[in-house]
């Protein structure tokens, strides 16, 4: 068994991967359309391009996205970013948050760990965090 994040787009979910792709996060392996199934004659010619089914991998990061005219907008969850490198971890913020509304910027937390969460340009959740090095 494994869990996969599984984000549902309002018809923008080719141009989020994409975006993503773009950020470094991985790669689009699987994209297959509306057009075809049953959902074209529901949702009407306008969506037959848009995405059914997508899977998208990285080296440490798995998504499933499609796009869905009826689908609850995103809300209450965020996909969290846990990396070794501060520096990594600010540039992945600052290019995942272009655009999105940042919600705790990306700095030294009072906990002591690097820390920031945003909203990106597609209504999907984030939070990136660098641990604080431990000396032993």
């Amino acid at each position: 068994m494994r869990a996969t994040a599984f984000l549902y787009f309002k018809g923008d979910c080719e141009s989020a991967l994409q975006f993503y792709q773009g950020c470094g996060l991985g790669r689009i392996v699987e994209l297959r359309r509306i057009e075809g199934t049953p959902l074209a004659e529901r949702d009407g010619p306008s969506w037959n391009q848009k995405v059914l089914f997508s899977r998208f991998e990285g080296p440490w990061l798995s998504l499933c996205a499609s796009d869905g005219a009826d689908s609850e907008p995103m809300k209450g969850c965020a996909i969290f970013i846990e990396a070794d490198d501060a520096g990594a971890a600010e540039a992945l913020f600052d290019a995942l948050s272009a655009g999105g509304r940042i919600t705790v910027a990306f700095k030294m937390q009072f906990w002591g760990d690097h820390y920031g969460n945003f909203t990106d340009k597609f209504g999907v959740q984030w939070a990136v965090s660098s641990a604080a090095k431990v000396s032993e």
